[in-house]
């Protein structure tokens, strides 16, 4: 009788997922220093899991401890979080009031977003490109790591759509226009000087 393993295995499962899922909201809220962004940003989580859900389905991969115990929360909202710090910095660079013109916030945000769509894609392109050597394992490697690959993979790629499309569009309608001038937190601005510094 498997029982118990299979509960504790999906116990184990299911607590990594949600303890994950809380923690990239909570820093995604500390570093991006907006709610409504953070939100959004966080928002891509159950989005691309429900791409990876699909892409398990379609190869035929069971959930268990090896397959969804290898996605990263962090590594699906890194194109999501460039994308909005992007918004960020550039709604603050072009100082939109609340009576800006639509047709002026969308601008911004369709510059803003085909201003780092290119370093996010190619971010998302080396991750995949990292895991496709396990496609090409036979045997019991193959039967193990294969699934881990497929999910990590569709996870990535779904974040990778998510982020090109759903980000920019959510944030020209729920980000508030913005006249204060952008501004890097105080320790930032101490670790890009000593970076500067460094670097020299």
């Amino acid at each position: 009788d498997r029982t118990n393993l299979v509960d504790k295995a999906i116990g184990t499962v299911r607590n990594n997922l949600l303890e994950g899922a809380i923690l990239v909201i909570v820093v995604l809220f500390v570093f991006l220093g907006n709610l409504r962004a953070a939100i959004i940003t966080a928002a891509v989580i159950p989005l691309a899991m429900l791409v990876t859900f699909t892409g398990m389905v379609k190869y035929q991969v069971s959930a268990n401890l090896m397959s969804l115990g290898a996605i990263d929360f962090g590594m699906i909202v890194d194109g999501a979080v460039v994308m909005m710090e992007n918004f960020i910095r550039r709604r603050g660079e072009e100082r939109l009031d609340a009576h800006a013109t639509p047709e002026a916030k969308l601008g911004l945000f369709t510059s803003a977003a085909t201003e780092v769509a290119r370093p996010v894609l190619f971010g998302v392109l080396i991750i995949v490109a990292v895991y496709l050597p396990i496609f090409t394992l036979e045997g019991l490697e193959g039967k193990m790591f294969r699934p881990m690959a497929i999910t990590v993979c569709s996870a990535v790629l779904g974040s990778l759509l998510l982020s090109l499309t759903v980000v920019p569009v959510a944030s020209s309608f729920l980000l508030r226009a913005s006249s204060a001038a952008h501004h890097d937190e105080h320790w930032f601005s101490v670790l890009k000087h000593r970076y500067i510094t460094d670097l020299r």
